[in-house]
């Protein structure tokens, strides 16, 4: 819901959607807690994949590929985005 669209609601109204609002996010921490659990290391172990290193070429195009989606999206997120990157 925006915040537009909520303001117009009556008092009433605003509480018992951010009373939903407060039991649909208690849920969603509780459901994804509980996959967590499902997936765990011990059900499945990490790759080992020390007998294939990566190519030099493979390195270097996975790492151009990085920074060309990167700069698109701070393109597209403005100054909050790059304030974002450069936070890293």
């Amino acid at each position: 819901m925006n915040k537009a669209a909520f303001d117009q609601l009556d008092k009433p109204t605003q509480d018992a959607v951010l009373r939903v609002a407060a039991a649909a996010e208690a849920r969603g921490w509780w459901r994804s807690q509980d996959r967590t659990k499902l997936v765990s290391r011990a059900a499945f172990p990490p790759m080992d994949c020390g007998f294939f290193p990566p190519s030099g070429v493979l390195k270097t195009g996975l790492q151009q590929i990085g920074e060309r989606l990167t700069g698109e999206w701070v393109v597209k997120a403005g100054p909050d985005g790059r304030a974002v990157i450069d936070d890293l």
